[in-house]
């Protein structure tokens, strides 16, 4: 089959499309022939050997999918890599059959996002009706599902995004108000002002001066939960301590050997985004067809309002570049 290897940490260049072995059966696992694999920034991170666990070369990147299992069901699974391929196999406790109402596109983008945003808020922050709840990247999958969760659970939402391009789509999920992160400075200021007041919760993954900001604009005993894997630092200790404010960690791997809770907030996903009530990122599919469009797809989805899916048996079509589903 073909597949994306990476041999060596490095930039794009390194994703290399070869012909490997099908994966072996495996027991409690199904293998799926892939339709769409996600493209996130964990992908980047373990191509560059700068992930949260230690990555072991050589590998096939990709840690979610939608395809189809050997017995015809139409599936989203969660995998640790090896999504860049043509097939893959997929632990049974970590896929899902997707409702005939949701769209593959829907499915991948409800998976790493969709299931990091709702844990992030319900789990780790356990956000309650009424707050007010700040979110980063809000053009993105995972900040633009956040949004809407959030504001479906009553809160408050106030939103970030880089760029006039990033707001005007972060507007696009119903936020409370939408503020521009180009210039970070007196940006704990301008979270307050927006929210009309300190904040209650939060999402976080840049560190640094965002960070800092964040943890500046919480109330007191307000609480914030770290994600993602962009290398920051600089945790405001003093600014935590006083006001009795609280920073968690957040990796959604962390979940995969509690399948209830993973398999319940699927179920829920599916539901609300199935009836309309949840609004998926747009998606931008690259076909993986030439390696330069595997890495034109990592090098896209810094800036990218949406999601980014490789297409294993896709093929470019200049009538339609890169394949924008909206």
């Amino acid at each position: 089959m073909r597949a994306v290897v990476v041999h060596e940490p490095g930039g794009p260049e390194v994703l290399r499309l070869q012909e490997v072995p099908d994966p072996e059966p495996k027991r409690d696992h199904d293998l799926v022939t892939v339709k769409y694999a996600g493209v996130n920034f964990a992908d980047v991170r373990m191509r560059e050997d700068n992930y949260v666990a230690p990555v072991s070369f050589p590998f096939i990147p990709g840690r979610e999918l939608v395809g189809t299992t050997q017995d015809g069901r139409r599936i989203a699974a969660l995998t640790d890599s090896g999504a860049y391929a043509e097939k893959a196999l997929v632990q049974r406790g970590l896929a899902w059959e997707i409702p005939d109402e949701i769209t593959d596109e829907q499915a991948c983008a409800l998976l790493l996002a969709g299931q990091s945003a709702w844990h992030l808020l319900h789990t780790t922050l356990a956000i309650q009706e009424g707050e007010t709840v700040l979110v980063p990247a809000a053009a993105g999958g995972l900040g633009s599902i956040a949004v809407q969760l959030a504001k479906r659970h009553g809160a408050k939402v106030i939103a970030m995004a880089r760029g006039p391009i990033a707001v005007a789509t972060a507007r696009n999920y119903g936020p409370d108000a939408v503020l521009d992160t180009s210039d970070t400075d007196d940006l704990a200021e301008r979270i307050m002002d927006a929210a009309g007041g300190r904040v209650d919760a939060a999402l976080e993954m840049m560190g640094g001066k965002m960070l800092t900001a964040t943890v500046e604009a919480l109330a007191p005993r307000g609480r914030v939960a770290l994600f993602g894997c962009t290398p920051g630092s600089g945790i405001p200790q003093g600014r935590l301590i006083y006001g009795s404010k609280t920073i968690s960690g957040f990796w959604l791997p962390d979940y995969y050997s509690n399948r209830y809770a993973l398999r319940n907030s699927m179920n829920a996903l599916f539901s609300i985004t199935a009836i309309g009530a949840l609004k998926t990122p747009d998606t931008f599919t690259y076909p993986m067809d030439t390696e330069w469009r595997v890495q034109a797809a990592h090098e896209a989805i810094a800036g990218l309002p949406g999601k980014a899916l490789l297409e294993p048996a896709g093929f470019y079509n200049a009538a339609n570049e890169w394949g924008w589903h909206g």
